[in-house]
């Protein structure tokens, strides 16, 4: 799996101390290849990175428009368990049970009956990651970055759905539900290391996004590398829990941007 034995909470910060020097700050990144596919097709109008506009895409194609029978059905079961939408409502779960003098073992009991629809739904996931990336760290924090902020256009659906792949909402967050999904994998032990790794990315692209507000029907100007770097060093070496935590305080006192 993508970062597993790659990305610990050293090489989270090392990577958050190295952004200034290299491309991986705002979008600009050299063209990389899909592994065994290292030819992709020229779309029209498309812009930024080739690679990270194709990861996007088909990570939507797996995860959501065209959801295998293994996938719907695991969704169906969360979707029962909390009570209607498997996302919104996992996501209100974890707040709610955040407050409990039990958390996070609350949360964690209270996932624990669908284990194996949470573990279909990570290997969904995990395997689009592995697919484009690899074990590539540094891809994935430019894949996260230019998601955040806005950069990736891709007209393949439009105009059906927006042209930017970045996360909807204002703000946006759905962040919190696929940390809410994450944090219950490292609690379950379902792709444990992956999930760790990757939960300070998604709290730092929650912090880049609420800073660069982007449109997601227009190519959106990229942050100063400067500010990238200084979120990145903020959220990258903080792990699992403490991004839990930041992300919990959001639900008690709103935002800020600057981490």
């Amino acid at each position: 799996m993508l970062l597993r034995g790659t990305l610990g909470l050293a090489g989270a910060a090392g990577m958050a101390t190295t952004v200034l020097s290299g491309p991986s700050w705002a979008g600009q990144s050299q063209r990389k290849q899909v592994r065994g596919d290292p030819d992709l097709p020229d779309v029209p109008g498309m812009s930024g990175d080739r690679l990270a506009n194709e990861f996007w895409y088909q990570f939507d194609e797996v995860t959501y428009f065209k959801q295998s029978p293994q996938l719907k059905a695991a969704y169906e079961e969360i979707g029962k368990h909390v009570g209607g939408n498997p996302l919104k409502g996992v996501r209100e779960a974890w707040i709610r049970l955040s407050g409990s003098s039990g958390y996070p073992a609350s949360y964690t009991a209270f996932l624990r009956p669908v284990r194996d629809a949470l573990q279909v739904v990570s290997s969904a996931q995990t395997g689009v990651f592995e697919a484009y990336y690899g074990k590539s760290p540094h891809g994935v924090f430019d894949t996260m970055s230019y998601f955040a902020q806005g950069v990736l256009f891709d007209p393949r659906r439009a105009p059906v759905q927006s042209e930017v792949h970045t996360m909807d909402g204002d703000p946006p967050l759905n962040y919190h539900t696929w940390h809410a999904y994450c944090y219950a994998n490292v609690l379950l032990g379902i792709d444990r290391r992956f999930w760790a790794a990757f939960i300070p990315l998604n709290g730092f692209a929650w912090g880049l996004q609420l800073r660069a507000k982007p449109d997601t029907r227009k190519v959106n100007p990229a942050q100063p590398r400067k500010v990238v770097a200084r979120l990145a060093a903020s959220w990258l070496p903080g792990g699992p829990e403490r991004t839990d935590a930041r992300l919990l305080e959001f639900h008690r006192s709103g935002p800020s941007p600057a981490g």
